[in-house]
C-alpha cells in the first residue's frame, strides 16, 4: 500500500532532482539565469510579485513555493496509487510517471501560468524534460520502491 506520506516525501525528493536538472540545464549550461534568479520567477508567478526584483525574500518564496508544488502533487499521485496498483508495479509505473509528468507539466503550463499571468520564457523541451522525466518518472519509481519497501516490512 502507498500512503500519503510516500508522496509527500517522494514529491520532494523528485522535486529536488528536478530543481537539479532545470538548475544545470538553465544555470550552469544554458546560462540564462541564476539559481536566485530561477527560485525568484517562480515567486513572481504571483501576480503581486509580477515586477518584483529578485531579492532574497522572494527567492525563499519561489524556493517553498516550488516544493509546496512538488509536494503536493506527489501526494495526489500517491492518493491515486493507492486505487491504480499498475501505478506502483514495474514495468508499468513508468508509463505511468510518464503520463503523470506530462499531466503535471500541461496543469503548470497550459492552466496555472495563464491564470497567474505570468511570462514563461523557458524552452518547451526543458520543462517538458524536466517535468516529464526529472519529476514524474523519478515519483512513479519512488512509489514504487515505497510500495516494496510496505509490503517487506509488513508480516
Amino acid at each position: 500500500m502507498v500512503r500519503w506520506i510516500d508522496g509527500f516525501y517522494g514529491g520532494l525528493i523528485a522535486g529536488v532532482t528536478s530543481a537539479l536538472f532545470f538548475l544545470i540545464v538553465t544555470v550552469a549550461w544554458l546560462h540564462d539565469t541564476t539559481p536566485g534568479g530561477f527560485f525568484a520567477q517562480i515567486a513572481q508567478a504571483l501576480p503581486p510579485f509580477h515586477t518584483a526584483p529578485p531579492l532574497a525574500p522572494l527567492v525563499v518564496l519561489g524556493v517553498a513555493l516550488y516544493f509546496l508544488v512538488a509536494t503536493g502533487f506527489g501526494i495526489v499521485y500517491a492518493a491515486l496509487a493507492r486505487r491504480l496498483s499498475s501505478m506502483w508495479r514495474a514495468p508499468t509505473s513508468v508509463m505511468w510517471g510518464l503520463c503523470y509528468g506530462l499531466l503535471v507539466w500541461w496543469i503548470l503550463n497550459d492552466v496555472v501560468v495563464p491564470a497567474t499571468g505570468a511570462v514563461v520564457d523557458r524552452p518547451l523541451w526543458e520543462g517538458l524534460v524536466g517535468t516529464v522525466v526529472f519529476y514524474g518518472v523519478v515519483l512513479s519509481e519512488l512509489m514504487t520502491v515505497a510500495h516494496r519497501r510496505g509490503a517487506g516490512a509488513s508480516p
